[in-house]
């Protein structure tokens, strides 16, 4: 039985094909910045998996005497993380009636945007998964993003932890869930008397949301993939790139197959990838309150 997009019944779009599919927008579809804010790379064709390797620092330097042999030999030590990419898909199945009924140029460009955005959505999804395994977090449940908290956890990234890598440099990335990115803009204006008010907090009361903020030198990014848990609160995060790497195996394929008995065209989008932390320091969890204002 077909399962995809056909007029044969109310559900798959016989009422509603011209709004659903002709009048389709993509301004609800939801914005996944992560996996492009995270280091990424790319494996050879027939390779399979990816090693990362990180170097530990060596002692520091001293001071030499004139004479006197340096006997004392550094040893290069390495941590290594395996990501083995594993495939990923989605497929439509698109009647010809409903291809020839809706104009098929136009019927496949918004199934392939679509299938295209479902599969940007999971990677998206994979990465953020990756926010709640960092070992520092801020803030805490039920209580609202600040100030003070986004700019500890920048002073956080930044201070030595001792760890084989060393502290964390810009650029740094926050990726958060509105209500996140709400709070923290609240806490940074004074919306009371509102329109009265001068310098920055003017600024950003009349720019913020622009799609390209800065705080603290922090680009921060609204990230519509975290989500909300049972008690309202929400986990994002802020980083370095070198925190995560996203490892891909291929270009996005896809492919177009036709079913001549089903009088369908099978659409599918197809991609191999996989991800892990690297840099435990290098991130630091914003685990706050993200109820909705309104």
């Amino acid at each position: 039985m077909a399962t995809g997009t056909s007029l044969s019944s109310t559900s798959n779009l016989s009422d509603g094909q011209k709004i659903v599919i002709a009048g389709a927008r993509m301004a609800f579809e939801p914005a996944a910045p992560d996996p492009d804010l995270i280091n990424n790379s790319r494996i050879g064709q027939g390779e399979k998996q990816w090693t990362v390797q990180t170097y530990a620092r060596l002692s520091n330097a001293g001071a030499l005497t004139e004479g006197v042999d340096l006997s004392q030999v550094q040893q290069l030590v390495t941590a290594s993380t395996t990501i083995t990419p594993s495939e990923h898909g989605i497929i439509v199945n698109l009647s010809k009636r409903l291809m020839r009924r809706q104009g098929d140029a136009n019927v496949r460009t918004l199934a392939g945007t679509l299938i295209g955005a479902s599969l940007r959505r999971v990677m998206a999804a994979d990465v953020v998964t990756l926010y709640d395994g960092l070992s520092k977090s801020i803030v805490g449940a039920s209580n609202a993003l600040d100030i003070t908290s986004f700019r500890g956890g920048v002073a956080y990234l930044m201070t030595d932890q001792g760890a084989s890598h060393g502290p964390a440099q810009p650029p740094f990335h926050a990726s958060l869930h509105i209500e996140q990115i709400s709070d923290i803009i609240l806490d940074i204006t004074d919306t009371t008397p509102r329109g009265t008010t001068t310098g920055m907090s003017n600024d950003l009361l009349q720019r913020w949301w622009k799609a390209s903020d800065r705080l603290y030198g922090v680009q921060v990014y609204h990230s519509q993939i975290i989500e909300r848990d049972s008690s309202g609160d929400a986990k994002g995060a802020i980083f370095n790139p070198a925190f995560a790497e996203l490892v891909m195996a291929n270009e996005a394929e896809v492919t177009d197959e036709p079913d001549n008995s089903l009088r369908a065209v099978e659409f599918g989008i197809f991609q191999e990838w996989g991800e892990a932390e690297i840099a435990d320091p290098y991130g630091i969890e914003v685990y706050s309150d993200a109820t909705a204002t309104v």
